[in-house]
């Protein structure tokens, strides 16, 4: 869209803008000063129509309140993307295709899915799982085996640094009270990813026979913070025999997705809402 060419997303307590032709140019923790700072770095003339790349599974309650926070800056208007739609455009889906995409976007609170088939969503779902239960699932863990309390960044380093979906791996991480390694991690967590597994083959049976046919050939793209985990694509595999393709920029694939979404034109439009 000739009119739009910024595009935003709430990442955990940050906010990040993507401008076309320039990337990422902004990710800043939201703070009384953010709006100052937004203005420093996006023209007047560009402070009315932005996009926005829809949380993962957000809340009424958040959504209004990032909705609050962008039209204090000047956005008066906001076109929404859902996640899922964002991820397969930056795969490179031209939403004109014969043939679907099942799209996966495992974010902070939620995982989305999606099964899209040109500019059409046949079917989606929104699954209560995302990376802050795995990293509540790691503090409850650390709590009752080592009595040990933990906050959000020591859990969030800890996934990070050694969470896997995959058997034996042999990494670790040390801290002074104690040391946790990947495969007590992993007893933790697969049963959180394989309800996300449960979910997509769940979204799956509920197409049709010549859907469920191609996508078995084309098989899940993910995104989102959840979808870098080691061994998800195995994971996928073995439970559902289903192939995947990880965005190599998990964190960002949405954003960028949105960006590419923004040449679409009519389409963009289409796959798109107002606030």
């Amino acid at each position: 869209m000739a009119n739009i060419s910024i595009v935003a997303e709430f990442a955990g307590d940050n906010l990040k803008l993507f401008k076309r032709g320039l990337g990422i140019f902004f990710n800043e923790e939201i703070n009384p000063q953010l709006k100052k700072d937004i203005h420093r770095v996006v023209p007047e003339a560009q402070q009315k129509k932005i996009a926005v790349v829809a949380g993962a599974g957000a809340t009424t309650e958040r959504t209004a309140s990032e909705k609050a926070l962008l039209y204090s800056a000047g956005f008066s208007e906001l076109l929404y993307v859902q996640p899922t739609v964002a991820l397969a455009a930056y795969f490179g889906y031209q939403f004109t295709e014969t043939m679907p995409v099942m799209s996966v976007v495992i974010g902070e609170e939620a995982t989305d899915l999606a099964i899209i088939l040109g500019d059409e969503i046949l079917y989606s779902g929104i699954l209560d799982i995302g990376v802050n239960a795995c990293l509540s699932a790691i503090t409850d863990f650390i709590n009752g085996k080592f009595k040990v309390e933990i906050g959000y960044e020591k859990a969030r380093d800890i996934f990070n640094n050694v969470a896997s979906l995959l058997p034996n791996d042999s990494r670790f991480v040390k801290h002074p009270e104690f040391i946790i390694k990947a495969e007590q991690v992993r007893e933790i967590i697969y049963p959180l990813y394989e309800q996300i597994i449960g979910a997509i083959n769940h979204l799956l049976s509920e197409a049709s026979v010549e859907i469920i046919r191609q996508i078995n050939s084309t098989g899940v793209v993910f995104g989102g913070v959840g979808a870098g985990i080691r061994g998800l694509s195995e994971a996928v595999y073995s439970v559902i025999g289903l192939q995947s393709l990880i965005a190599e920029d998990e964190n960002n694939a949405a954003l960028i997705g949105t960006g590419n979404l923004l040449d679409a034109g009519k389409t963009f439009l289409k796959m798109s809402a107002d606030a």
